[in-house]
């Protein structure tokens, strides 16, 4: 496997960087995810890895998403294993989800996840752990909810969170910002936490923007703003929409299947994001679009991308060289916003 060695190689791809919040990293643009959605580092072969985590490497990736959750483990064992062979050392961000039975001992349960996940990535030091258990008013376990207390109250997950960063384990803690809205602000403006993982997309900005009279999605109560005001760092998830905004409806061969609810939801979804398939530039795709429209947003520091193969890798740097979206066409899509939106 000595061929896949990280080498310099002149006219390489130096992509933007960002300060993410007050974690000190600085990142890259687009971060390169690492989950089952996408499925290359779960199901692609040794060789299919490397090739695409070498060249994302090569084009000026530094940071790299996965979790334990991610093909039972398989996704941290095989980018541990894949960076070892380029001799490569980025910025990582993992994860820990609390299960029914954890908080009988949660900080046993939080540091044998830690441990594990060390071990899986070869690494002594995790330099980004998220809380990946959804934020709610009240606790449910077996749907992956914590309630704030759950987080907040002494003893709980973000006390024993910063005992790892005091001790060097781990060098930015973060959570993961699904759940109930209102409680996710609670956990921001709680300042626990260096950076959180904030949804934000073409079709559902309220992270960003008010929503308007008709909305029916959920409201996100523009928490990237507050997160920013507080210099949390943020990183955009779901900027395609679990791939309602891509060009084709079929998943890759690496892809994680969907529920039968999840299927629906983006099929929804897609019908959404063809009343926005006017403003693709020409010759560009809708994939590209709904990654600028992204990247347009300052309040973010980088863009997760789910990458399966070359092609997906080679798309999101492309926006990411094009740059934010002219004013001009953001100007129209906020008018095509409201405009689908107002009347209720």
């Amino acid at each position: 496997m000595s061929s896949f060695r990280m080498q310099p190689r002149q006219g390489a791809t130096s992509m933007r960087k960002r300060r993410l919040g007050r974690t000190g990293f600085e990142v890259s643009e687009i971060s390169f995810g690492c989950g089952g959605t996408a499925g290359l580092m779960v199901r692609g072969s040794e060789h299919e890895q490397c090739a695409v985590i070498g060249n994302a490497l090569e084009r000026g990736i530094n940071i790299f998403d996965t979790s334990p959750t991610y093909g039972g483990g398989h996704s941290e064992v095989n980018l541990g294993k894949t960076l070892k062979t380029l001799g490569a050392s980025p910025i990582i961000s993992t994860k820990i989800d609390i299960a029914p039975g954890d908080l009988d001992d949660l900080e046993g349960a939080i540091v044998r996840s830690v441990q594990r996940s060390q071990e899986r990535l070869n690494r002594e030091r995790l330099d980004i752990l998220y809380l990946h258990s959804r934020v709610g008013r009240q606790r449910d376990l077996a749907g992956r909810v914590l309630s704030v207390d759950d987080i907040l109250q002494p003893g709980g997950v973000a006390d024993v969170m910063e005992g790892l960063k005091s001790r060097g384990i781990v060098g930015a803690i973060g959570f993961t910002g699904l759940g109930h809205t209102d409680s996710i602000l609670d956990v921001i403006e709680a300042d626990r936490f260096d950076l959180f993982q904030a949804y934000y997309n073409l079709i559902n900005p309220s992270a960003v923007v008010p929503t308007v009279a008709a909305w029916r999605a959920q409201d996100y109560g523009e928490i990237i703003s507050k997160a920013s005001n507080r210099d949390v760092g943020v990183v955009g998830i779901r900027v395609l929409a679990a791939g309602a905004l891509s060009e084709s409806g079929e998943l890759h061969r690496f892809a994680k299947s969907y529920s039968s609810l999840s299927r629906a939801e983006v099929d929804a979804d897609r019908v959404k994001a063809d009343a926005f398939r006017a403003f693709v530039p020409e010759g560009a795709s809708m994939t590209r679009l709904a990654l600028r429209f992204a990247l347009s947003e300052p309040m973010i520091d980088t863009v997760l991308v789910g990458i399966s193969e070359r092609s997906h890798l080679d798309e999101a740097i492309a926006a990411a060289q094009a740059g934010p979206l002219e004013l001009e066409r953001l100007q129209q899509i906020a008018a095509r916003f409201r405009e689908l939106y107002e009347m209720a």
